[in-house]
């Protein structure tokens, strides 16, 4: 008994080893899409300072804009699978860009490994406070009566209030006119001006002009109905079945990143997420606190790639 002990004893000694869960052995780099501010910025900086309680190793920060956000995912695409490095992508990077731009650098769904959703923004369709429409259904009905009459701003060719748009515009089968600019606050202000009819842009951007009265929501793209204008109904509400766009975020690493880091690298965003100083803070930033785990953020993907090419295919959107 004493002999099959002694011989056991290697084999007893090796497994706390091969049990013991990953941890990253340096801090981990968060690639950042856009500058210093944008809503991807701010949550890889809430969840990075959380990662040395949850990982043992902070999540540094860096910054690495251009293309439209594809120069931060093929840096990420191209880095070592071993769980030091990620991106928090949002809609466009990971189901737009591929469709829009000859050559992003990567395949969304070949490339990359999906980690987890952290969360989410719906849109609002906004209108001036002087606007004749009152309801979706008035300005769809004006829409079609005087096809290519009705004017609407984005943020810019591709981005996702124009999709956005261009979705709507898809499923009511009208004509409206695109106008591009180089950011939301100028197309919004313009449209204060009723230089513009509508436009459907993220929450947190119109938020501000309809609480002070100048513009007037008709609708918001979410599931439900959003808590800081409850008298503002979704689109499924306003007789459009089947019209909902978010605009989420969630966090990518590396093709061939091996389960248990993934797993680790998912829980451990989930996990800071969801704890209550983290929610307040991504709150306060005008989004909502949305996780999914690899799996269902892979389905998420896949789900969205199929809607937003069918969008702008039929659109015949191409950035050069």
């Amino acid at each position: 008994m004493h002999r099959r002990v002694l011989l056991a004893a290697p084999a007893l000694l090796a497994l706390p080893a091969h049990a013991q869960p990953w941890s990253p052995d340096r801090p981990i780099r968060i690639l950042v899409p856009y500058t210093p501010g944008a809503i991807n910025d701010t949550l890889a900086r809430l969840i990075g300072e959380k990662m040395g309680d949850a990982l043992g190793q902070l999540g540094v920060v860096e910054n690495r804009p251009g293309a439209s956000g594809s120069l931060a995912i093929a840096a990420t695409a191209q880095a070592a699978p071993d769980g030091t490095t990620m991106v928090v992508a949002n809609t466009a990077n990971l189901t737009m860009n591929p469709f829009l731009f000859a050559n992003t650098g990567y395949d969304p769904q070949k490339d990359l490994t999906p980690l987890a959703t952290c969360a989410r923004v719906m849109n609002a369709l906004v209108v001036p406070a002087n606007s004749p429409y009152r309801t979706l259904a008035e300005l769809v009905a004006a829409a079609k009566a005087n096809p290519g009459k009705l004017s609407y701003a984005s943020s810019g060719a591709g981005s996702s209030p124009h999709l956005a748009a261009e979705l709507f515009r898809h499923r009511t089968g009208t004509d409206m006119a695109h106008v591009p600019y180089r950011g939301s606050a100028p197309g919004l202000a313009d449209l204060i001006a009723g230089r513009l009819d509508f436009s459907i842009d993220n929450l947190p951007n119109t938020l501000p002009h309809v609480e002070g009265g100048r513009l007037r929501a008709l609708g918001v793209t979410g599931s439900e109905r959003d808590p800081t204008m409850p008298g503002v109904p979704t689109f499924q509400e306003a007789g459009f079945p089947g019209y909902e766009v978010y605009v989420w975020f969630g966090f990518v690493g590396p093709a061939r990143l091996p389960a248990p880091i993934r797993d680790r690298l998912a829980d451990a965003i989930i996990r800071i997420a969801n704890g209550a100083e983290t929610a307040e803070r991504i709150r306060r930033a005008g989004a909502t606190v949305w996780t999914r785990n690899p799996a269902e953020f892979a389905v998420l993907i896949g789900e969205e790639l199929r809607k937003w090419g069918t969008v702008i295919r039929a659109a015949n959107l191409r950035i050069e």
